[in-house]
């Protein structure tokens, strides 16, 4: 009977999180990054929870405590229903107009700045301290099938199959992604391609020219990250591997690739040269202030959040390590614990961590790690976070179950709560926030 009730819950959350009408996937970075600058803004939303439907609550504690096989195998047969989109809802579609998701989520009013390009947890924190909208050049769709992860023929198939359904000449480009590595249950289940801006979107025009105060200030957070793409069709190309301790040419060499790679800005990190040109001639246009925020990586863009928020008078002593979509933006604004994000929990991203820690030294570190079913080999486990941190002299507060980590489907539940009472414990008069003004002169 048990069972059952498992088996009905996991419907339920599978209708639950289907969508007639395409919109970018809500687990993913970009879409999690406007979530999360939205909601510091005062714009309603859910955290941690938003691609996480309240009535799996009570689910996924349950499925904690089942065996290790059996709760994996009810999450992977939960995620045919419910990750991405069915074949048919790719009939026709308006890349472009995908663009306004964004822009919808933002409070009605005006800003002193607006903050285009790299969707990263840096720059979403970042943002938020900074008061301004997030507007990122990219979203993620997913076209759904059932093949082997590491059979690369099939996944571009489902993937062509979905972008045929394009308006042409939309001013985007698609970049499908495959990462067999960090994504192995996701490839398992849908095609993930992301829909990239080739240049300044009208959605971001017409939100700006409403939402920008005269005189205001565009800010750009151009990260120039880059990885070989294989080129398909016109406008289509085909990314193998993603950031991670694995190098490029380690996943070329697993994975053969279907042509000869280009070098190109990463699929979700980098920002289009054509978006950066569009939205300084724009600016220029309308008398609005420019400012570029140039990032090698997105790592990059984490160091500079930190260094804002210090700057803006954060809480001495402490630090909340969160990664990739595992944050809170509003948490940091209303507490002033200052951020070091994690683009991933792994090893190269670890190792970015310990170097900033070395030098800043904070009594205690709250540790918010992005759960894995997939378990990738650079995934860095909680011992050895302990330790490294221990080390350093560095206290560890966890707002996840270590004992459960990777896997912990309720991981996202838990630190939600633990937020919730951290929140109320430390919460300013006043959030924290700093003037775009100030940003040239940090270090």
């Amino acid at each position: 009977m048990r069972l059952v009730k498992v088996f009905a819950v996991i419907t339920a959350v599978s209708v639950a999180s289907s969508s007639a009408d395409l919109e970018p996937l809500v687990f993913d970075s970009a879409a999690r990054a406007v979530g999360e600058v939205a909601r510091s803004l005062g714009a309603p939303g859910r955290g941690l929870l938003e691609p996480y439907p309240e009535v799996a609550r009570p689910f996924l504690w349950l499925m904690r405590y089942l065996p290790r096989r059996w709760r994996l195998a009810l999450i992977r047969w939960g995620m045919s229903f419910s990750l991405g989109y069915p074949a048919p809802a790719f009939g026709s579609w308006n890349p472009a107009g995908i663009f306004s998701f964004y822009t919808e989520r933002y409070p009605k009013r005006t800003y002193d700045a607006i903050v285009l390009g790299d969707p990263s947890g840096g720059t979403a924190h970042l943002a938020a301290l900074l008061g301004a909208p997030l507007l990122p050049p990219c979203y993620l769709l997913g076209a759904r099938h059932r093949i082997d992860p590491d059979d690369m023929d099939p996944y571009i198939s489902t993937a062509l199959k979905a972008i045929a359904g394009i308006r042409k000449g939309e001013g985007v480009e698609v970049i499908v992604h495959y990462d067999p590595v960090h994504d192995r249950d996701l490839v398992a289940r849908a095609a993930l391609f992301r829909v990239r801006a080739t240049g300044l979107p009208a959605a971001y025009r017409e939100f700006i020219l409403g939402r920008l105060r005269p005189g205001g200030t565009i800010v750009v957070a151009e990260d120039s990250y880059s990885w070989p793409q294989i080129p398909l069709a016109e406008g289509i190309w085909l990314q193998i591997g993603g950031l991670g301790a694995l190098s490029p040419e380690g996943y070329l060499g697993r994975y053969p690739p279907p042509g000869e790679p280009v070098w190109r800005r990463e699929s979700e990190w980098g920002t289009p040269e054509g978006f950066i040109e569009e939205a300084e001639d724009f600016a220029s246009e309308h008398g609005f202030r420019f400012l570029k925020l140039s990032f090698p990586h997105p790592d990059r863009s984490s160091l500079l959040a930190y260094r804002a928020y210090r700057a803006a008078g954060a809480r001495e002593g402490m630090v909340i390590l969160d990664c990739f979509t595992t944050m809170d933006a509003k948490f940091c604004k209303e507490t002033g614990i200052a951020p070091l994000h994690l683009v991933f929990n792994t090893r190269d991203s670890f190792e970015f961590a310990l170097e900033i820690l070395e030098d800043e030294r904070p009594g205690e570190a709250l540790l918010l790690l992005h759960p894995s079913y997939a378990a990738p080999e650079d995934l860095v486990l909680p011992d050895e976070w302990e330790r490294a941190l221990g080390e350093l002299g560095i206290a560890v507060r966890w707002l996840i179950d270590p004992r459960a980590f990777p896997d912990d489907p309720y991981l996202p539940f838990l630190a939600s709560r633990k937020l919730e009472e951290l929140s109320r414990e430390y919460r300013l008069p006043e959030p924290l926030g700093l003037p775009v003004g100030e940003l040239p002169g940090l270090p």
